[in-house]
């Protein structure tokens, strides 16, 4: 259960938490951590956990620490994840307010800033996303990311057409979605979705946050969390019973289970839903996103011309729409 305290600021600002979990990120830590410390809103606190590296990360971490009271430091003698890194920082948090910076990533200087005086003059949302600046390995701009918006036939509630990494939460509004589930590449895409129940999401579109890429980034050509967190978020809004149900998870078990309940989900997308933020075309365009990348991953060769067949009959539209979605991210440049 994670406590729900908010010490009071001496200076009447919300105390805002910056996250940061960690795993053997050495050249890069110490650039995370001062972007942090360098924030032009001053009531921070920086929590970083160490899951387990065995690199000098926790060595750069220590002596950081040990010379700002801001920044608080744990650390685990053996890699858990990121979701259980995740949890453990949430439940640690003291913030009204709560972030991620991931450990290889930096923050703009007023980031933290903007976006707190966007939730202090806007109650109604849960939290709020800023565009990204993409740099390379020895922060040189680049002339694009990674992260790429799904196009007109995105859809709000199941692919936010943001990074979820940059947002800034209302700490009961994080807290509603707590515990992370533990989705290979997904957990923190999963919770953002979550989040999204409970309450609008906007986004500023300027770039306060710094993404870096480099080699050493983990590949996520084969994984499947984030789409297996959309298809919850399916199940969730047209009332069915969530496929995640356990803190154990089987990505290819539910993978297949999606593939099997197909005619289920067809029929609910035809019945609609509730929700009044929802179209049809964002629905569409998300089921055929998920069933292409399902029986791709897992199906045989009839299963794959079947799921085709289908997502044409039902429709046509979202199906070309996720084709050229595909298509536009594997034809653009390298950053």
């Amino acid at each position: 259960m994670v406590r729900d305290s908010r010490p009071q600021s001496g200076s009447g600002a919300p105390l805002v938490s910056v996250l940061i979990p960690v795993f053997n990120q050495e050249a890069y830590i110490a650039d995370a951590i001062r972007s942090a410390q360098d924030q032009t809103y001053r009531h921070v606190e920086i929590l970083v956990h160490d899951d387990g590296s065995t690199d000098r990360t926790g060595a750069i971490v220590e002596e950081l620490a040990a010379a700002d009271p801001r920044i608080r430091f744990t650390r685990t003698a053996h890699n858990q994840g990121v979701a259980v890194a995740r949890n453990l920082l949430i439940a640690a948090a003291r913030g009204t307010y709560i972030c991620w910076l991931d450990a290889d990533d930096m923050m703009a200087a007023d980031k933290v800033m903007t976006q707190c005086a966007f939730l202090d003059a806007n109650p109604p949302f849960a939290a709020v996303a800023t565009a990204l600046r993409p740099i390379d390995a020895a922060g040189r701009p680049l002339r694009k990311g990674g992260h790429r918006r799904p196009g007109d036939a995105s859809a709000r509630i199941f692919v936010p057409a943001f990074a979820t990494v940059t947002l800034l939460y209302r700490r009961e509004a994080l807290l509603r979605a707590y515990p992370l589930r533990p989705l290979r590449d997904g957990s923190d895409f999963d919770l953002v979705l979550r989040v999204a129940e409970g309450g609008e999401i906007a986004e500023i579109r300027e770039a306060l946050y710094i993404r870096r890429y480099h080699a050493g980034q983990m590949s996520r050509a084969a994984a499947s969390g984030h789409i297996i967190a959309v298809a919850s978020n399916i199940y969730r809004t047209f009332g069915l019973a969530d496929i995640i149900d356990d803190a154990t998870i089987n990505e290819a078990a539910l993978l297949r289970r999606i593939l099997s309940d197909r005619p289920l989900l067809f029929a609910a997308m035809r019945n609609g839903a509730s929700d009044p933020r929802l179209t049809m075309n964002e629905g569409w365009f998300a089921l055929v996103l998920v069933l292409l990348h399902t029986v791709r991953r897992i199906g045989t060769l009839g299963e794959r011309l079947g799921v085709i067949t289908e997502c044409l009959r039902h429709s046509p539209g979202a199906f070309f729409q996720v084709v050229g979605f595909w298509l536009r991210r594997r034809l653009a440049p390298p950053s």
